[in-house]
């Protein structure tokens, strides 16, 4: 016999070898025997249902895989997360045991929902068992392409979504005996996350990318990158889950941010142009069901130059202010001056009325609007801004928590800093109370230049209002 016959002998030979294999280990891995066990070992682990409705494929090479179809998890009958498809990489080995060993994981199109109900419940939560413990696992690739989640909060109304997410996870390791109701605390993982889009209920990010690190209970999102509000945002955030109660550490960038993106948010009139530089360094701690916003500790700014407002010539309301009492200090202060938190506490303001203006528009040639987050409670810091011929500061609290004002005044101001014309606003966000502006002294030119000069020649001093870094206009 020729070698040449022997070689292909030897291959005809080794390709029944493993059709043969492929014969005997297809009903083993594709029958209802298999699938059930796939079904169960995954409800066990996440303590809700799991269920593959559809086909079910075998690959061998370049290692043995199970591809799933129509692949739901529910929970008490509630949808949680479906897949198109699902992809499993088993050890070989681990056939021939009562539980099979992932190698790599892979989803495609998946879409997880997670809800929480007008009474705090969610759709994930699972009765309690004190003494139940995760097993060990170690997957070396976790991955999702084109899948989404949906976040919805019937309590709070704070919804979130990230759609058209790729995440490529490799290490991924969870230590033995992990607590079954906080995985997470021994979890350690590397990847990458990118999304076309993630959403909240006022604020929109496109082409979100962030790297992903995890170790022993703390997940590092770091550089965190993002188009947002017309500016190009940047940062990092870092959770921790190690203690008793989840802390997560935010800073973020958000530079060139557009003021006509951000006055969308509010009203589809136009109110404003120009661009913002965002700042924000916060700490928090809780979870969704103990709220977080209580616990929030740190600082937030927004600063601008030669912003354009769209509601009227601020300069020539002020100037016959005295004979006309129709401009609200408040109408620009709620806008601009609540800077980083504008979003917040602005969902309730009547803008109607402030786009009934008069004719022109305003230049802004400083906006500085700095705050200290404290327990939840915003102070402003330095909070005012400048016009042409004007300055508006601000002074005061806001209650992010109970989304109530605390003792918020906006006044107009002379180059000293002392009030000339003071308005307060207290209540809820949503429903605000706006007191009638308070003259403190007359704002008409030749009055206000022969006030001036009376007071420098007495030497009368006032109760400053602002000393802050808006320089008073020439």
């Amino acid at each position: 016999m020729s070698k040449i016959m022997k070689r292909v002998l030897v291959a005809l030979a080794a390709i029944l070898a493993v059709a043969g294999v492929i014969v005997w280990l297809g009903p083993r891995l594709l029958g209802a025997h298999v699938r059930s066990r796939l079904e169960a070992g995954a409800s066990a682990a996440l303590g809700m249902q799991v269920q593959v409705g559809g086909r079910a494929a075998l690959r061998f090479f370049p290692g043995l895989h199970v591809t799933l179809g129509d692949v739901h998890i529910r929970n008490h009958g509630a949808a949680v997360a479906t897949a198109d498809e699902v992809q499993l990489g088993i050890e070989l080995n681990s056939l021939w045991h009562k539980d099979l060993v992932f190698e790599s994981v892979r989803f495609k199109n998946a879409k997880i929902t997670i809800a929480r109900d007008k009474e705090g419940r969610f759709n994930i939560d699972r009765p309690p068992h004190p003494d139940s413990s995760s097993a060990a696992a170690a997957i070396a690739q976790v991955s999702m392409a084109d899948s989404s989640l949906f976040y919805t909060d019937a309590q709070f109304g704070n919804d979130f979504s990230a759609q058209s997410c790729s995440v490529e996870l490799r290490d991924l390791t969870l230590a033995p005996a992990a607590p079954a109701d906080n995985i997470l605390k021994s979890l350690s993982l590397t990847g990458r996350l990118s999304c076309a889009q993630m959403r909240t209920k006022n604020l929109a990010g496109t082409d979100v990318k962030t790297s992903i690190k995890g170790t022993d209970g703390i997940l590092k999102f770091a550089p965190v990158a993002l188009e947002i509000l017309g500016g190009r945002g940047s940062g990092e955030v870092t959770a921790n889950f190690t203690a008793a109660e989840p802390v997560y550490h935010v800073h973020a960038l958000i530079s060139k941010l557009q003021i006509a993106d951000f006055s969308k948010t509010l009203t589809p009139e136009k109110i404003a142009e120009g661009a913002l530089d965002f700042s924000a360094t916060l700490t928090l701690r809780g979870t969704p069901k103990s709220g977080v916003m209580h616990t929030a500790t740190g600082e937030a700014s927004l600063q601008g130059r030669n912003l354009v407002l769209d509601i009227g010539d601020l300069d020539k309301e002020f100037s016959r202010y005295e004979s006309t009492q129709s401009f609200n200090l408040i109408d620009v202060g709620a806008f601009l001056l609540a800077g980083p938190l504008g979003i917040a506490v602005t969902k309730g303001y009547d803008y109607s009325r402030i786009l009934k203006k008069s004719e022109g528009t305003t230049t802004i040639r400083t906006l500085i609007s700095q705050w200290k987050v404290e327990r939840g409670v915003a102070a402003a810091q330095d909070v005012a801004l400048a016009t042409p011929q004007n300055r508006i500061a601000m002074k005061g609290e806001l209650d992010l928590v109970n989304d109530t004002y605390d003792d918020v005044t906006v006044a107009l101001v002379d180059p000293q800093g002392c009030p000339r014309v003071e308005q307060k606003i207290h209540g809820s966000f949503r429903k605000p109370q706006v007191e009638k502006p308070n003259v403190v002294t007359t704002i008409t030119g030749p009055a206000r230049k022969l006030l001036n000069k009376g007071k420098s020649l007495l030497g009368a001093k006032c109760t400053v209002f602002y000393v802050g870094a808006v320089a008073a206009p020439k």
